[in-house]
């Protein structure tokens, strides 16, 4: 049974995990386990601040709430 109806491409505002919160992510699949998503953070080591983009498996049973994204055109 498919507990997820976000399809890959989907532009989310906010998943939170309560330990969490990664914005403006982008679903790259969704199944009944949890979602895997792509989100760009910023990270700093040794005195270097760099963008990275991370892709993040999150299980269901550790997502509090998801915030879709708004558009508008």
């Amino acid at each position: 049974m498919e507990k997820s109806g976000l399809a890959v491409g989907v532009k989310l505002k906010e998943i939170n995990t309560g330990a969490i919160a990664y914005q403006n992510c982008t679903v790259l699949h969704a199944d009944s386990v949890g979602l895997v998503f792509e989100v760009e953070r910023t990270v700093a080591e040794g005195g270097n601040v760099e963008t990275v983009v991370s892709q993040v498996l999150v299980p269901w049973v550790h997502i509090r709430y998801v915030l879709l994204m708004e558009e508008r055109t």
